[in-house]
């Protein structure tokens, strides 16, 4: 796992003033991968944060409650403004920290209208979703479009909003197409159920940029983060540096096997690190490996400490509880992280089954971010190991 505060995905986290000042400046051409917005080029690092360096006051409460509906559709208001140049109706419900990082209003409303005529109206939304900040008590909205000036390129408009709806964050940059490896259309030979109880919403997951800061990773490919949420909230109380692993509903949850295997790594002694504020441990922290035959293999780690019920060489049923979620290695926040390998740690999609999805059964399916997942409980209990040998070349 690479967890690094201090390189996020470089479009998160360059300010929507600095977007526009890069577009505006740029020569008017026709609209061509070199003419798109571009994002320097250590985006490819991944974070499960979005911006934990952002100056971003917490807000308590207002009418637009974490995770609510009232938030997605200020956020999808929010981005009308943008589609109709409405520069100073953004700049009037930004919040103070962020107006102090723009030099005037007049001067944000100018690249406001520059960056809208450079880009041209959407065009066609292609998809969008709402997870929280996981550092504050905000709605993170975000939204994958195409605009008429640039035709062929996703573009990415991520809106993050506090309780009383204003604006904490506003960031817009393309989102490059990801070769998804030499497994893409590898299909899993063992039945894979959610590696815990209760519902979860999936933080990081899919394979494409907009869905998962990991796709760009060729390590990290496929992983997935899940978090755990009271409220349409990851933490109770403010949030940020001075929070506890205590407040983040995650912690200490029960961490399940997804499936029969035999577990070939276990550590389990690092301290979990106070929330932001990632150790020098190893990077993984505590983690289990357990190895599920026919060459998939399975990670989970960030583990809390002294908390794992297994040892190297125990074999595992799944759904047995093998540990607990943690923050330890360099996990900013409490999460539970899982990958799928092969061989020497190559990636490999996990297709989970019998789960709910935002309250829809699926018989086999990939976690995409956004998404409330839970094991369903209505689905008849079945081996994990598959019925017929795995393909051959897979």
């Amino acid at each position: 796992m690479r967890f690094r505060l201090q390189s996020v995905v470089a479009i998160l986290i360059v300010t929507f003033l600095l977007s526009a000042i890069a577009i505006a400046q740029q020569p008017a051409a026709p609209a061509t991968p070199s003419t798109a917005p571009a994002a320097p080029a250590d985006q490819q690092s991944s974070d499960i944060q979005e911006n934990t360096q952002a100056p971003i006051e917490p807000v308590m409460s207002g009418p637009y409650p974490v995770m609510s509906k009232a938030s997605e559709d200020r956020g999808r208001q929010i981005f009308e403004m943008f589609n109709h140049s409405e520069g100073g109706q953004i700049y009037a419900n930004l919040t103070e920290p962020l107006r102090k990082r723009i030099k005037s209003e007049a001067s944000y409303v100018t690249f406001n209208k520059k960056l809208r005529e450079r880009m041209g109206p959407e065009v066609k939304m292609l998809e969008e979703n709402i997870v929280p900040n996981v550092m504050v008590p905000d709605t993170i909205y975000t939204r994958l479009s195409y605009f008429e000036r640039f035709p062929t390129t996703m573009i990415r408009t991520m809106i993050t909003i506090n309780q009383r709806g204003q604006i904490d964050e506003l960031t817009i940059g393309p989102v490059p197409t990801i070769a998804e490896g030499r497994y893409a259309g590898y299909t899993d030979t063992n039945k894979y159920h959610l590696p815990f109880g209760d519902e979860w919403l999936v933080y990081q997951g899919g394979r494409t940029l907009f869905e998962n800061a990991y796709s760009p990773s060729d390590d990290q490919r496929y992983s997935l983060d899940f978090v755990y949420l009271k409220n349409g909230r990851v933490f109770a109380g403010k949030g940020g540096i001075q929070s506890k692993n205590e407040d983040y509903y995650c912690f200490g949850q029960p961490v399940l096997a997804p499936a029969d295997g035999k577990v070939v790594k276990a550590e389990s002694g690092y301290d979990d690190n106070p929330p932001g504020r990632p150790s020098g441990d190893p990077a993984d922290g505590n983690v289990i490996t357990i190895s599920f035959g026919n060459g998939e293999i399975g990670t989970i780690n960030h583990l809390k400490q002294n908390s794992l019920k297994v040892k190297v060489g125990d074999d595992v049923k799944q759904g047995q509880e093998v540990a607990q979620c943690g923050n330890s290695g360099i996990g900013p926040i409490p999460h539970l992280h899982f990958q799928l390998t092969r061989g020497g740690g190559v990636p490999l999609p996990a297709q989970f089954v019998d789960y709910v999805a935002d309250g829809k059964p699926v018989a086999s399916g990939e976690p995409k971010r956004g998404e409330m997942v839970k094991n369903n409980p209505s689905a008849a209990t079945a081996s994990s190991k598959p019925a017929t040998p795995p393909p051959a070349g897979k």
